[in-house]
């Protein structure tokens, strides 16, 4: 088993699993529940409280991202990058922003806290409306004024 940190923590089989199945997600942001059914596909079964630990710790670890999402409970994903999330208040909808918008946005952030915060860690999360929602509120209330 690989220590991943200096506190002689490991990488044990099921943060191994967990971690393995939130990377095969690329990019989607799945709950736990969807994490444990990923990672229950193979054998032996891991437990949904597995899955918890498992996940809390590949955060704290900095391996995966923990995110709300504007909804009531948390989403994971592979920390690759610091990507944007968009959440759509309508339809719930998640798109990601990244690449070279992200990063120019994010420095553009970094250099006016510059002197005042040291940022550490990046969650960035807008809510708003998705362009098909508004497109359809749209149409609806078109229809609703001739």
């Amino acid at each position: 088993m690989a220590t991943i940190d200096n506190g002689g923590e490991r990488l044990t089989g099921p943060r191994r699993r967990v971690l393995a199945a939130v990377r095969a997600a690329r990019g989607r942001h799945l709950d736990a529940f969807e994490v444990a059914a990923a990672v229950n596909r193979g054998r032996p079964a891991v437990h949904i409280a597995t899955v918890y630990r498992s996940l809390a710790y590949l955060v704290r670890r900095g391996l995966v991202k923990r995110s709300s999402l504007n909804q009531n409970h948390a989403h994971y994903e592979a920390a690759r990058s610091d990507g944007i999330h968009l959440v759509c208040s309508s339809c719930g909808s998640v798109r990601e922003i990244g690449g070279r918008e992200s990063a120019r946005l994010l420095r553009t952030l970094d250099r006016s806290l510059r002197g005042r915060f040291t940022v550490a860690t990046r969650l960035v999360e807008l809510g708003g409306i998705c362009g098909r929602c508004a497109s359809a509120n749209g149409r609806a209330a078109a229809g609703k004024h001739p």
